[in-house]
């Protein structure tokens, strides 16, 4: 894992930022007693029962963090590659500890025509458990179905550009006060321009490729820079970052 400092993480090239403050979220809109969801930029993000309000804190910031730092250094949509690439290095930066990972394959669709959510699901089914699927299932069809909220702003401008995306799905998990993430990566080029991702259907001439990557936080060194990367995507975090909410 690369050294983590507080000073390599200030100097982490953010590029400009462009975001707005538009909602806050309030301390107690964390609650982790019941499975959760939130949208942080191009992430749709599952939290199961029992991750602790710091560590869900902590899993947003982190990711949004990757998104900025990996947006300031890749095209995330012409080149999700070296995006995904410079993404992994910023979370490793950050005291996220990779336990596995798998380059990105092409996606081969169980049906003639499939959603982003089948992608999410086939890909996510092998590597967690039939009760975490449950729950992501959950967090991305909340999202499908927030139609006119906050969190399609959030998700929908930087997961996409016409034909051409990039985009994550992770789930977060708590045992023994150890927290895990893993994260699909999903990029695509299709023929037809997406306007709503969550809700189009795509076929076979649709290519979509797709990564994976298990992360374990380093809850002791995290603790030493924890206020700094909250203090360094503070400004954007308000205008990237909408929780969903779950039936």
């Amino acid at each position: 894992m690369p050294a983590v400092s507080i000073a390599n993480i200030r100097a982490l090239d953010l590029g400009p930022d462009l975001s707005r403050r538009v909602v806050e979220l309030k301390d107690n809109a964390l609650d982790e007693s019941t499975a959760s969801g939130a949208v942080v930029a191009g992430s749709v993000v599952t939290f199961v029962p029992g991750v602790s309000a710091l560590h869900q804190q902590d899993v947003l910031q982190s990711l949004l963090l990757a998104q900025v730092a990996a947006n300031a250094k890749a095209e995330r949509h012409k080149d999700p590659v070296a995006w995904f690439k410079a993404y992994i290095g910023v979370m490793e930066q950050t005291a996220w500890v990779v336990e596995a990972s798998s380059s990105a394959r092409r996606y081969l669709p169980e049906t003639s025509t499939f959603s982003v959510a089948s992608v999410v699901n086939q890909t996510f089914r092998s590597r967690v458990t039939p009760e975490e699927l449950t729950y992501s299932t959950a967090v991305v069809n909340a999202l499908r179905s927030d139609l006119s909220g906050f969190s399609q702003l959030v998700f929908e401008c930087p997961s996409h550009s016409g034909g051409i995306g990039n985009f994550q799905a992770a789930l977060a998990a708590e045992e023994d006060g150890v927290l895990s993430v893993r994260i699909v990566q999903v990029s695509f080029n299709v023929p037809q321009h997406v306007t709503r991702l969550m809700l189009e259907e795509f076929t076979s001439t649709a290519k979509f490729q797709v990564a994976f990557l298990a992360l374990i936080q380093d809850e002791e060194i995290y603790a030493t820079v924890r206020s700094s990367i909250a203090a360094k995507i503070e400004s954007r975090f308000q205008g990237s970052v909408a929780l969903l909410d779950l039936p």
